[in-house]
């Protein structure tokens, strides 16, 4: 199976994200857009409720108006007469009066006719008509007027609409008899509706742009309309066609058509809204919602590239760097690849961390077997040392006992405040109890001593005493005064060792330094001088593994970095290692003496420098002022009259480190001396070395322990046992070795 990188992983992701995100912006506007709909329909819906609202309002007026005349007195008393009397002129006059008057339908109605059928008169507000000329007015003339007038009296409808044909004008009357209720009428009430007021009215309601609007009779007759009159006349041969439905096209353009009937008259009201009227607004936030959806992906593409790719950046340095690769690295991504490679890591770490538990004791029995055996330097056990055997714990206060039988088992202390260890140093028998506490350790003796004679086990106790370096002399006192250690020590043939050094942190530098330098032979020599100075008679091999590695580890400390640098690093690891198997001095010192030759070919200068006594006087300036604030690469070379370019490239050559990297590990060292001795804090102690801030020592020292870390796992140090003090994440816990972490 392919495998597929967190990367396109990622990309996938975001990109289903900013999909699913512009479905979502899609839906909402659709959604905003067909509320909008629903809005502006519902709009023509209420413009139409109000044009019927209000006709019906203006035709229930002309209604009452008309009854209201009708039920008047002096109207019936005068539509009874036959014969007019000399007093009916004053009549006259009232009823026009009455006309004359305002009323709440006036404003709907041209003029108001009351036609008398006795008198054959009718009356206006103005004027009396004979019964010709009314029907003439009203009719047109034309020997239909009369049969039309006469009609009037047998009409069931109260509005009638009356059409001239000579002159195409269409006008509507509201016809009341008079009395209301009677099959014979005396007179009538005829009121001309204002086609003008009553299309302002079908027209004064309407709030769409292109709206057009019209009302119709009963029988398809156009009454009044407002709007595109091109469009009613098509509207109104559609509804004598009955092709009327809620959609129609006309002109090329689509329409809504809402259709009312008025109940009372019969009459249709028709109203006509461009679809675009409704739909221009709900287009106008779809057009701009495309155009922000547009941009939101444009910017978000954008933004998931540059996401993913900051983001993406870490992690491939990250996997490119991984110093162990899983087997099936192929077919992982990267978040596999790096869980593979610590959980290699965790496996390396978890079989180290065994192999150390299972060594520590006999760890802890080879040192301790060589420190009774031999007058040695105690000095460097402690700190990170002491640590990393694991006898930091144990306290100074001891006391040895010399067993007769070595068949006893001491693996369960009597005490948790007393450590046991049993070894054999020249064959003797040896029981070493620690403790923290003097107390402790002689209630312990105590109940050592009754163990030892519930089991009938001969033994001699030592005197209670402090200090490490007393462990020797004591057990020298105690072999002098145990006749059996010494029956031991003559059958084993082993000769009491005298007193030895480690080799000090200084001699190991300065054998990096002439290697460095590409002195081979005076690394060599002084190496073996050393070994000579420190040593009156040859260590044995564990303790000349643990010297040597000192000088390694002096060695490795002082390389620069680079291409150069890693290959002498990796040439050190496996030197390291092939100490490790070394069974006699000379395949030890013959392994030294292969890396010192093989480094100081490759660190030899091209050309002998013509001032051989210049790197003293580097190493002396930068040691006077590295403590400084404003001490660096250029003061340096202004103090010596150098040239920047020429101090950096001599130093280097000679040393083979960075001037700057070697005046920062002064500092670094320095500082941490300081904390560890003086016990002050990071800020202070940062600030006596020279640095500029607390938080450029800080920076500079992780820089140092990561560079370490990384060269050492890239050389396959993770297999090697750690140096002291090397991988522990504490400044002031680190030792100080020339400079170098």
């Amino acid at each position: 199976m392919k495998k597929r990188s967190v990367l396109y992983t990622w990309v996938i992701e975001f990109s289903i994200l900013l999909i699913l995100m512009a479905a979502m912006c899609v839906t909402l506007t659709l959604s905003a857009r067909r509320k909008l709909l629903d809005e502006y329909t519902e709009i023509t819906i209420q413009q139409q409720e109000k044009i019927e609202t209000a006709l019906n309002n203006s035709m229930s007026q002309i209604k009452t108006d008309a009854i209201n005349l009708a039920c008047n007195n002096v109207i019936r008393s005068f539509s009874l007469l036959s014969t007019p009397m000399p007093s009916d002129n004053y009549t006259f006059y009232t009823i026009q009066s009455l006309l004359a008057a305002p009323g709440s339908s006036r404003s709907a109605v041209s003029e108001t006719y009351i036609y008398f059928r006795n008198l054959k008169k009718a009356l206006t507000s103005e004027t009396v008509y004979e019964k010709e000329t009314l029907a003439a007015v009203l009719f047109g003339s034309g020997s239909e007027a009369g049969k039309r007038f006469d009609s009037l009296r047998t009409t069931s409808s109260l509005f009638r609409v009356v059409s001239d044909s000579s002159n195409g004008v269409t006008q509507v009357m509201a016809v009341t008899s008079i009395p209301t209720q009677g099959r014979s009428p005396t007179a009538l009430i005829i009121q001309v509706l204002d086609m003008q007021v009553l299309g302002e009215i079908v027209a004064g309601q309407a709030t769409m742009e292109g709206t057009t609007t019209l009302l119709m009779d009963g029988g398809g007759q156009l009454l009044c309309e407002s709007g595109n009159p091109a469009l009613a006349g098509q509207l109104v041969q559609m509804a004598a066609e009955k092709r009327l439905e809620s959609h129609v096209e006309l002109g090329n353009k689509s329409y809504y058509l809402l259709q009312k009937q008025l109940e009372e008259e019969n009459w249709t009201l028709i109203t006509l809204v461009p679809v675009s009227a409704i739909t221009r607004k709900s287009n106008w936030v779809w057009q701009q919602s495309m155009v922000f959806l547009m941009v939101f992906l444009a910017v978000g593409v954008v933004a998931v590239a540059s996401m993913v790719q900051l983001n993406y950046q870490p992690l491939r340095e990250l996997t490119r760097s991984l110093p162990i690769k899983s087997d099936c690295a192929e077919n992982q991504n990267e978040y596999q690849q790096i869980d593979g490679a610590f959980q290699v890591y965790r496996k390396d770490l978890e079989r180290m961390q065994i192999f150390q538990e299972n060594q520590r004791v006999s760890l802890q029995k080879e040192l301790m077997q060589n420190l009774l055996e031999h007058d040695i330097d105690v000095s460097a056990l402690s700190g990170d040392i002491a640590s990393w055997i694991g006898i930091d714990s144990w306290g100074e206060w001891f006391v040895l006992l010399l067993l007769k039988d070595e068949g006893l088992d001491f693996s369960e202390p009597l005490t948790e405040k007393v450590t046991l260890l049993p070894v054999q140093p020249h064959g003797v028998p040896t029981l070493c109890m620690f403790a923290k506490e003097e107390i402790d350790l002689r209630q312990c003796l105590g109940l050592m001593e009754a163990y030892l004679k519930e089991n009938g086990v001969d033994y001699y106790a030592g005197n209670v005493r402090c200090g490490w370096k007393q462990i020797h002399p004591a057990f020298l006192s105690l072999c002098e005064r145990s006749e059996f250690a010494q029956e031991q020590l003559e059958r084993s043939g082993a000769p009491m060792p005298s007193f030895a050094q480690r080799i000090t942190v200084a001699q190991g530098a300065e054998i990096a330094r002439l290697t460095f330098a590409g002195n081979a032979e005076e690394a060599i020599r002084t190496l073996r001088h050393t070994m000579q100075t420190n040593f009156s008679s040859p260590p044995d091999m564990f303790l000349l593994r643990m010297l040597l590695t000192d000088v390694l580890v002096a060695m490795f400390n002082a390389v620069s970095p680079g291409e150069q640098g890693t290959e002498v690093q990796q040439a050190i690891v496996a030197t390291s290692r092939a100490l490790q198997k070394a069974m006699t001095h000379a395949e030890a010192e013959e392994q030294m003496d292969t890396l010192i030759g093989a480094v100081a070919v490759k660190y030899t200068s091209p050309a002998e420098t013509d001032q051989p006594e210049l790197l003293s006087r580097i190493l002396q300036c930068v040691q006077d002022h590295f403590c400084e604030h404003d001490f660096n690469v250029s003061r340096a070379a202004d103090l010596l009259g150098l040239s920047v370019a020429y101090l950096s490239k001599y130093f280097k050559q000679q040393t083979g480190v960075n001037l700057l990297n070697y005046l920062n590990s002064l500092r670094i060292d320095y500082a941490k001396k300081l904390m560890d001795e003086e016990q002050i804090t990071v800020a202070e102690a940062a600030d006596r070395a020279g640095f500029e801030s607390a938080n450029t020592f800080i920076r500079l020292f992780k820089k140092s322990i990561l560079r370490i870390l990384k060269q050492l796992m890239n050389a396959g140090g993770r297999r090697i046992m750690n140096p002291p003090g090397l991988l522990r994440g504490k400044p002031k816990r680190l030792q100080i070795r020339h400079g170098h972490l």
